[in-house]
Order: structure tokens, then sequence, then C-alpha cells
């Protein structure tokens, strides 16, 4: 496998510098149709929609994201139909929705101030047919799910659990388990997250969706919500899933906290999981799996993984990080290869199969073949 790099135009001059970059989805997609298009938000807090061919953009949005601090990280997520984006720092306590179609303001979020800084805002979009939903936190330990397609609506009213004061028992339902970055299946139906208990440890998690619309609980103790990897050392790690049921996890066990005999094949060493939500089971694991910075390098940012997981369209697993070169496994033979690249990626565009770099005025952007 060779790296092929490819050149497109310089952006507009008053797109200006470039904060966050995520892939436009297209729809429908065919390998014949590609564009690889970008929602972009830039420092004046404007969201752009940007043709690398041709190097056009078109605003589409102004934010004004509470607390805006140009040296933390942003966490940008788009919905499946590319109606709507949600913006937030990714440690950050405040969000916005915007309508990408009208440019206006669909929901102003806020998820609490319990350490609201130590893991990624749950955010997440769903396509269901006709519907569009949305996931988000409200506060450390409670998501709430809404309807904005076909009309916006709580779908998830409950009332919030809490502990008795004087004999610290917990009511029913109550979660003791700090949410964090959100991972929603391509077929809408199951999500998953690592969120983080106190010790402090990460621990993975998924559930179905379908049964959360029928039970308002299924995000805090449902059936269907299934603990799949832990007691990690990092929280928000990567993840990405490979198909509507199988999803790749990158992460390590927190030898502190497990005894040797409990073990797994990956013992104490990074690996990358790959689980079948629907059989709950384990399919396979990858070892010989490098280990990830957590580093950021602004001191008032708490540390977070500083890598990457990508499927390409052929179904090649992209495993990256700062300090780090590309691994690829073929997940057909599990072959690894390694690959030196110009930069650490910012994005992996999976409809035109592109890593993508964001640079003062350009991006660069090459292929592996």
């Amino acid at each position: 496998m060779t790296i092929q790099y490819h050149t497109y135009p310089s952006f507009q001059n008053e797109i200006g510098k470039l904060l966050a970059i995520r892939e436009y989805p297209q729809i429908p997609c065919t390998p014949n149709n590609v564009e690889p298009q970008l929602i972009a938000l830039n420092e004046q807090q404007q969201l752009w929609k940007i043709n690398l061919i041709s190097g056009t953009a078109q605003r589409l949005a102004q934010l004004n994201l509470p607390d805006f601090n140009l040296s933390h990280p942003i966490q940008l997520v788009i919905s499946p139909c590319a109606r709507f984006a949600a913006v937030c720092h990714r440690l950050g306590r405040h969000a916005v929705v915007m309508n990408l179609e009208s440019g206006d303001i669909v929901l102003e979020l806020s998820r609490g101030e319990y350490h609201y800084d130590k893991s990624a805002y749950p955010l997440a979009f769903i396509q269901r047919d006709d519907q569009v939903l949305l996931i988000h936190g409200t506060d450390w330990n409670r998501l709430e799910l809404i309807s904005l397609v076909p009309g916006v609506h709580l779908l998830s009213e409950r009332t919030i659990p809490g502990i008795d004061s004087e004999t610290h028992s917990h009511d029913a339902h109550y979660l003791d388990y700090f949410h964090g970055q959100l991972h929603v299946s391509p077929d809408g139906k199951h999500v998953a997250e690592t969120g983080w208990v106190w010790a402090p440890i990460g621990v993975t998690v998924a559930w179905s969706i379908d049964d959360w619309l029928h039970n308002v609980w299924e995000s805090e103790d449902g059936e269907s919500l299934d603990s799949i990897w832990q007691p990690l050392i990092d929280w928000d790690v990567p993840m990405v899933w490979l198909n509507h049921e199988r999803l790749a996890i990158w992460a390590q066990v927190d030898a502190d906290m497990l005894d040797e005999e409990d073990w797994n094949i990956e013992g104490t060493s990074p690996a990358i999981l790959i689980y079948n939500v629907n059989q709950r089971t384990r399919q396979e694991v990858l070892l010989d799996v490098p280990a990830f910075s957590t580093n950021f390098g602004v001191a008032d940012v708490f540390s977070y993984p500083q890598a990457q997981l990508a499927v390409s369209s052929s179904g090649t697993l992209f495993a990256w990080g700062q300090g780090l070169p590309i691994y690829s496994w073929n997940l057909v033979d599990r072959q690894v290869q390694i690959h030196d690249c110009p930069a650490v990626p910012d994005l992996y565009h999976t409809q035109a199969d592109l890593f993508l770099k964001i640079n003062d005025g350009t991006i660069t952007v090459w292929r592996c073949i």
C-alpha cells in the first residue's frame, strides 16, 4: 500500500482559519458521484460548506457559542441528512444546534457544571427514515433524546434520580457514570460510548435506540445496555462502526484495576477490540497496536486521546494519532501495514476515502492505496 497525494484549489480568502472540519454527507452516495465536500468551522464561528475539487465555499450559519475559546478543541457533529450541525467545545459546557438550510439556531444546550470539562460533550444525530433525532447530555450522568424532525419535542422526559443526602442511598435508575463522546451505528439502531466512573477508569457501553424509544430509562439501566470493555485507562477512546453491528474500539485495560487472572487475550496492552452489538460478543482483538498520546498541549484542557479510527469503503481499518504513523488492517486476513504520512490527519473522509489535514487556506489531502 502506498500514499497518493491530491492537490485541490485554495479556498476563498474570506473563509479564514479553520478550527474543525467534518464530512458533508452526500445522499445518495455511489462511487461514481462522490465529490469530497466538507462542513467547516472557522475562527469567526462561521459554518461553511466547502467543495474540495472546485475550492468554492458557501457560508451556512453564524454561531455565538458561549465561552468560546480559540485554543480549546472543537466538536462539530453533522446529521446524516446534512440538515443540522451541533457545535461545542469538546470539553465544554455549552452547545448549539444549527439548521444548515436556514442558518437558524434550533437549540441552545448546556450539560451542567459538574466535571463537564473531563469528558467529551455527548452529542449525536440519528437518522430514522424521515425522522431526525438528537442525543445530548444535560448533566454528567444524564442523556436526553429529542426529535428534531418532523417537530422538536423531547422523547425521554423523566424525573431526575438523585442520592439521599442523609443515607447516601440511590434512587431507582440512578446512574453513577459520566457520559462522553457518542457514536451512532450507520443504521441508527445503536449508540456506543466510553464514559468514566470514579477511580477514574473508562467504561465502554452500548445500547439500543429502538429500546430507548420505548423505555425512557434505557440509557441508565435498560435491558439493552451492554458493558463492553472495562476497566480502561482512558475514556472518550477512538471508536468506529465497521458496519451496522460491528464496532471497533482502540483502548487499553488498566492493569492496576484488574487482577491478572481476569485479563482477556489483550492483557493490559493497547489493543483494538471488534465487538458485535447484536450478538453482544467480542468477535476479535487486534494486537500489536500502539499506545496513543493523551496530551492536547494546552495547560487548561484536560487530557484526552489524541487518536482516531476510521474505516474505508473497502473495509480497511485505519488507526492514527499524535506522534504515530497510520496503521491499516485488512479485516479479511488481519494483515497490518504501517504508513508514514505528511501530517497527523484531522479527518478521514469516508465517502471519498481521503485523509485530510487543515492548513492555513488549504487542506492537505492524500489517500492510502
